[in-house]
């Protein structure tokens, strides 16, 4: 089973279609089926199911598809190392939650130009789950993500702590209260990052859903131009991290630490596979970050509430 015919087999699976996969793969729709014909002898098992609406994988193709997967993201890596290669620069890639790059701010960047200039650093914002998967998947060096993580699986570094906090408009109700607490949130309009980041399952399932606390939950997103249009316009309240809540100050928006705030969060840690050997730029990354977080106070998220936002 060759790499082309990895790729013909994972397109078919997901399309459920020959035609749609030759669309899909650029090719005829007689090679795709002359493929699978040739993989199925190899394999000596039948791997579709053709039926009046599609093709349907049999229960052998589900138990090769993982394998498939796994495969060509090794090949996709090794054609990753000859692109890097042929670069005079190293690069560094990071999956990291939506805004930790931004908390981090360019400063960060800059400063690590200086130290390093012979490494590029990639960064991609994404939820906790994705920057995960695509470590294992080494389409990235490092995750930067909230919570504990699999010690299985990964080797990790603890950056920061970043508390659940609340953010609303100047002349709501709540925004008077020198602290909030969830049962205060009885009714209210709430926005905030969706089920696929930990922020929403450990902070909303845990603290409002479960207890039975009733919210008009309006939307769910990270685009920080739609929540603070929803607070300004809508009177609705976000539920949040504290380091994305200090980047977004807005004098008609008040910050609000969660009761206690100091245990209700989680921290947030550079994650990588400890199956793997870090390569020498991506030692100097992690040494690099540890030492400025330190250094220049971001290790430690302050969000002064005292003052006017």
């Amino acid at each position: 089973m060759n790499q082309k015919q990895m790729e013909y087999f994972l397109e078919v699976y997901r399309q459920g279609n020959i035609q749609n996969a030759a669309d899909r793969l650029f090719v005829s729709r007689q090679g795709i089926s002359k493929m699978l014909r040739t993989l199925e002898e190899e394999l000596g098992q039948l791997l579709f199911i053709r039926n009046p609406h599609g093709l349907v994988p049999t229960d052998y193709a589900n138990a090769l598809l993982p394998h498939v997967q796994r495969l060509l993201a090794e090949y996709q890596s090794i054609a990753n190392m000859s692109t890097l290669a042929s670069q005079s620069k190293s690069v560094v890639t990071i999956y990291a939650l939506d805004h930790i790059m931004a908390y981090f701010g360019a400063d960060f960047l800059w400063d690590f130009h200086r130290a390093c200039p012979d490494i590029i650093l990639s960064t991609v914002d994404t939820t906790d789950d994705a920057a995960l998967k695509g470590v294992l998947e080494k389409q990235c060096n490092f995750a930067i993500v909230t919570g504990e993580v699999d010690q299985n699986r990964f080797a990790a570094e603890p950056l920061f702590f970043s508390r659940y906090c609340v953010r609303l408009h100047r002349e709501h109700l709540l925004a008077s209260k020198e602290k909030i607490a969830y049962a205060d949130l009885e009714g209210a309009r709430i926005v905030s990052k969706g089920r696929a980041y930990r922020c929403f399952r450990h902070n909303i399932d845990r603290y409002i859903l479960l207890p039975g606390i009733q919210v008009d939950l309006v939307a769910e997103t990270a685009d920080e131009m739609l929540i603070t249009d929803m607070i300004l316009r809508h009177q609705a309240i976000n539920l949040g991290y504290d380091y994305a809540a200090v980047l977004n100050l807005h004098p008609d928006i008040v910050v609000k630490v969660l009761d206690k705030a100091d245990e209700l969060g989680q921290t947030v840690y550079l994650v990588w596979d400890k199956t793997t050997v870090l390569t020498q730029a991506s030692q100097k990354f992690r040494a690099f970050l540890l030492e400025w977080l330190s250094q220049n106070g971001k290790d430690k998220v302050v969000l002064d509430c005292s003052k006017k936002q």
